[in-house]
């Protein structure tokens, strides 16, 4: 089979590595949802790398390789005794350097029990890592305030999923899936098209704008709006980084009730962090620039976006699995529709901090 002369030794024209090390480590990458990090250890597998996460007697997070170096248990068994780890083995305490404070069965401390230590930030409802190289940060994560701002209302929720991190990146930047996997689930039958996708200095972004339509029932409890009402709505999204995205509905109401606001935003986010070869954590979210819906609306909400990200997860876990078992691998070919104008993106930009890192797929 003759194969396109731009079509990579893979397969793909613009590779995303889903089957290997694809993971930039030079950038901030969510660790977990900041209610998750207590003074109780919490384990968890982040770029191939076995962390434990916790937080010190002033609240402040941090973050260390998730091994003693005397017989390598794992610390997140262990417990927090002010501002260290204990190890549950032989009770050897590290401070949030990775340094070795105490090693309670001896006198002399041994020089080389160091092991690695992460720099972490909380900022919104995430805790931030960063696991490359510590001279290389160039900034803070990226602005996430309004998830912490009590003007707008947050639901939010987990999957590990068995597929790797680009497949969800790319899945949550080409919304036009949404009118046939989540036919019944969305029921928002009118993103057939492209959207227009452009680029703001190192951020993905996209905009389309809808005629009048009945905006999708799982965010119309969120809106007080009727499931029935035909509504206007102009989709934008962001991707300010690889690790995390944005996609808003603007919904305006022609012809809102007497005394009812006419405009609303839905703020979708779409966190995804790598975690063993071939697993990712995503992390989402949905927010109204509405205070304090009820908890009645919020439990609604959770569990109509879980139903439909439930078919995501679906048939993203059985591509992976296809691909991963299929001989030709990425071998195969890959055709591009004008509707992955942001996913091929999202290719050139990790391709281009790979190559920064010195690595390439």
């Amino acid at each position: 089979m003759n194969k396109p002369t731009d079509v990579q030794p893979n397969g793909q024209r613009i590779p995303n590595g889903m089957l290997q090390d694809n993971y930039p480590r030079n950038m901030w990458w969510v660790a977990a949802h900041a209610d998750e990090v207590t003074t109780k250890p919490l384990a968890r597998w982040l770029l191939e790398t076995p962390v434990v996460l916790y937080r010190l007697e002033d609240g402040s997070p941090a973050a260390l390789y998730d091994r003693c170096p005397h017989r390598w248990a794992p610390l997140s068994e262990g417990h927090v005794a002010g501002d260290r780890i204990v190890c549950p083995y032989h009770g050897m305490e590290f401070d949030t350097g990775g340094n070795c404070t105490k090693a309670p069965t001896q006198k002399i401390m041994p020089k080389t029990a160091q092991i690695p230590s992460f720099p972490v930030r909380e900022a919104g409802a995430y805790i931030w890592i960063w696991m490359g190289d510590p001279e290389a940060i160039d900034g803070e994560p990226p602005d996430v305030s309004y998830q912490v701002d009590p003007d707008w209302s947050f639901v939010h929720g987990y999957y590990e999923v068995a597929a790797n991190w680009v497949l969800i990146r790319e899945n949550v930047l080409d919304l036009t899936h949404i009118a046939f996997l989540h036919k019944n689930t969305f029921k928002q039958d009118d993103w057939i098209t492209a959207p227009d996708t452009y680029m703001e200095g190192e951020t993905v972004c996209y905009e389309q704008e809808f005629d009048l339509a009945p905006l999708s029932p799982l965010f119309c409890a969120g809106m007080g709006l009727p499931e029935d009402k035909p509504i206007k709505r102009v989709q934008k999204g962001r991707m300010p980084s690889l690790a995390i995205s944005f996609s808003d509905w603007n919904v305006h109401d022609p012809n809102p009730e007497p005394g009812r606001r006419a405009d609303f935003i839905m703020r979708g986010c779409h966190i995804v962090t790598p975690s063993t070869r071939g697993h990712t954590h995503y992390f989402w979210a949905a927010a109204f620039d509405v205070p304090e819906i009820s908890d009645e609306v919020a439990a609604k909400t959770k569990a109509s976006v879980t139903a439909a990200f439930d078919e995501d997860k679906h048939l993203l876990e059985r591509l992976q699995d296809k691909i991963a078992k299929d001989p030709r691998g990425l071998d195969y070919l890959e055709v591009t529709l004008g509707a992955d104008g942001a996913g091929i993106k999202v290719r050139q930009i990790l391709n281009k901090k790979l190559a920064a890192e010195g690595r390439s797929l």
